[in-house]
């Protein structure tokens, strides 16, 4: 199985992330190509313009066809964005050998206090399958997007925040 999935990195509801992390609204949007194996085992590669190495990962379906795998990335940093090196998780809903388009989640494992270890969430992602015609799948290159409030709550101007039928229909 081979997809296109579109990593949204950045600032969301809920996050144990510190608060200075994304609190811009920037985010990073990097397009990755992820190859899965028969052995549990997955490649990635990663479209350009991010300095962010890619070192493999693995995958496994878990209860009520909960998909999640990792990948091995060697982190970067863009303005108040950044993800440290280490393992990617990603969770998302499967039926059969297709993935969830949407509502799908990115975390990271992280220590706290020194002691304590936490999930973190750090984005979502898209999964667009690649047909098997297409042999050589071209990569978007990564780009900064921004989401107002940086997603958090109470925010004005996210997209789930604003309120359409108050806008004035004459514009």
């Amino acid at each position: 199985m081979r997809y296109r999935l579109i990593l949204d990195v950045g600032r969301e509801k809920n996050t144990w992330m510190p608060p200075q992390w994304a609190a811009s609204g920037r985010r990073m949007e990097i397009h990755m190509l992820v190859n899965f194996l028969q052995d549990g085992q997955l490649e990635a590669r990663m479209g350009p313009y991010l300095d962010m190495s890619l070192k493999g990962g693995t995958w496994s379906k878990g209860p009520n066809n909960r998909l999640k795998f990792n990948i091995a990335i060697g982190g970067f940093e863009r303005f108040d964005v950044s993800l440290p090196e280490g393992l990617l998780y990603f969770s998302s809903s499967s039926w059969g050998g297709l993935i969830s388009e949407r509502n799908n989640i990115i975390t990271i494992r992280a220590t706290r206090f020194l002691v304590r270890k936490e999930w973190r969430m750090v984005g979502t992602f898209r999964a667009i399958p690649i047909p098997t015609a297409d042999k050589d799948p071209v990569l978007s290159p990564c780009r900064i997007t921004y989401r107002p409030g940086g997603g958090n709550p109470g925010s004005l101007g996210g997209e789930e925040d604003v309120d359409f039928s108050t806008l004035d229909s004459d514009i």
